[in-house]
């Protein structure tokens, strides 16, 4: 079984090969198999990203997703 250290560590490069994130977005963390994602992110699609990205690592039992979307503004 991984370590959390290397859980982590699997997940936040999973998520850093995806062309849709940008890896500073999404936090991870990870504990006994059970992975964490947070952070702001400006649309679903990249939400969905992070965590498909996360449960497609071997050693991850589930995700808990914290991940908020937060729409840029256009009339900002």
């Amino acid at each position: 079984m991984k370590t959390n250290e290397e859980l982590q560590k699997d997940v936040q490069n999973a998520i850093k090969w995806e062309p849709l994130l940008n890896a500073a977005e999404i936090g991870v963390t990870a504990e006994d198999g059970v992975v964490s994602l947070t952070g702001v992110v400006d649309s679903y699609s990249k939400k969905l990203e992070a965590e498909n990205a996360a449960k497609n690592v071997a050693g991850v039992k589930a995700v808990v997703e914290n991940i908020e979307i937060k729409l840029s503004s256009l009339m900002e």
